[in-house]
């Protein structure tokens, strides 16, 4: 069932067995009232802040690699990035396989000597 926030308020006022409020009356509750609503603003701000798996809080991308290109950047709207959902995909006339990407922390990085990879890539326009 989609809620707004009155709605999401009279619920917790229903299971307190008080009385709902309505559009008219909502902005000015005092009390009790104003302390379920301060509490469904704190549980709204920490799912959003902390549960990034609820569908409200999830989206994907699309991004067309360039070649040269070793880093993207990634969207300023993003809260947190799933890498193990990462995946290329399959383009049979690039002769790309779809497979998932691996998470590499800085340290394997380095010690792979990716790093002077990226220094030996000449990019062309």
């Amino acid at each position: 069932m989609a809620y707004d926030y009155l709605g999401l308020v009279n619920d917790v006022n229903r299971r307190l067995n008080e009385v709902e409020l309505t559009s008219s009356n909502f902005g000015s509750a005092i009390g009790e009232y104003a302390m379920v609503k301060d509490a469904v603003n704190a549980s709204i701000r920490y799912i959003n802040q902390h549960e990034y798996g609820f569908p409200f809080n999830h989206d994907t991308e699309t991004k067309t690699l360039t070649p040269g290109v070793v880093r993207y950047s990634i969207p300023t709207t993003a809260k947190h990035v799933d890498y193990s959902t990462a995946r290329i995909k399959k383009d049979v006339n690039l002769g790309s396989f779809g497979n998932n990407l691996n998470f590499l922390d800085y340290k394997e990085y380095i010690s792979k000597e990716y790093a002077n990879q990226e220094d030996d890539i000449i990019s062309t326009t």
